[in-house]
């Protein structure tokens, strides 16, 4: 398993201003928390962090967190990005007891392509997050499941999950997991576009004018004769 390992100050200035002029250095704010231990404010290197982030890709990872002469085993909890340049604003890191089991989601991921697929259906997804519960480090990064297999109309439910050594599935075994459904047929949407038809030709049913059958217009020959105005008096 992949080793991951960041380096953090304390933090003890606060408030909007001091995290915004601290983001101005290239470093930012974070949290670390958990365990039945107190809360600590943190500091961590921009680069530094994302370079890990980019590592973990989101996947339930242990890191070795070290500020203050402490070192942690923490999961990265919740990262938030400025919604319009994607810099990191702030990170929450949560640490964990090695010896105790924690509850937590884990990612899972269709492996295959399902034979329903081959043959025109669609993979859906039920649940993307699966509940846990296990020792920190029997947690797996994302839960692996094999979908090679599945043909039109047949499904893969939470309970038909394989069991991982170590791990409790807390989720409800009757949640979806996959499922390979066939689409929808072609006759389902054709009467929305035939009702649509005569309108869009509804213009075309009336002749056009000098056409056969069509009134002639005024003044052409056989046109009826226009009324003439009362004479003056």
């Amino acid at each position: 398993m992949a080793s991951y390992a960041l380096k953090a100050e304390v933090r003890d200035a606060f408030g909007k201003e001091k995290s915004k002029k601290l983001r101005g250095t290239g470093n930012f704010p974070a949290v670390v928390y958990g365990a039945e231990k107190d809360s600590v404010a943190l500091t961590l290197n921009t680069r530094e962090t994302e370079t890990v982030l980019g590592r973990i890709h989101g996947e339930k990872v242990l890191v070795d967190l070290e500020y203050g002469g402490t070192k942690d085993k923490v999961f990265v909890r919740n990262v938030q990005r400025d919604p319009v340049k994607d810099k990191l604003i702030h990170v929450d890191f949560y640490r964990v007891d090695l010896n105790r089991e924690i509850d937590t989601q884990v990612a899972i991921h269709a492996v295959g392509t399902p034979e329903g697929v081959k043959l025109g259906g669609f993979l859906e997804h039920g649940v993307r997050e699966i509940s846990i519960r296990a020792l920190p480090t029997k947690i797996p990064p994302h839960i692996n499941v094999n979908v090679a297999d599945l043909k039109i109309g047949q499904s893969i439910h939470i309970r038909d999950l394989q069991a991982i050594d170590g791990v409790k599935i807390v989720t409800p075994g009757e949640a979806l997991a996959f499922a390979v459904v066939a689409k929808k047929k072609d006759e389902e949407v054709a009467p929305v576009a035939a009702a649509a038809a005569p309108a869009a030709g509804a213009a075309a049913a009336a002749p056009a004018a000098g056409a056969k059958g069509a009134a002639p217009a005024a003044g052409a020959k056989g046109a009826a004769p226009a009324a003439k105005a009362p004479a003056k008096k």
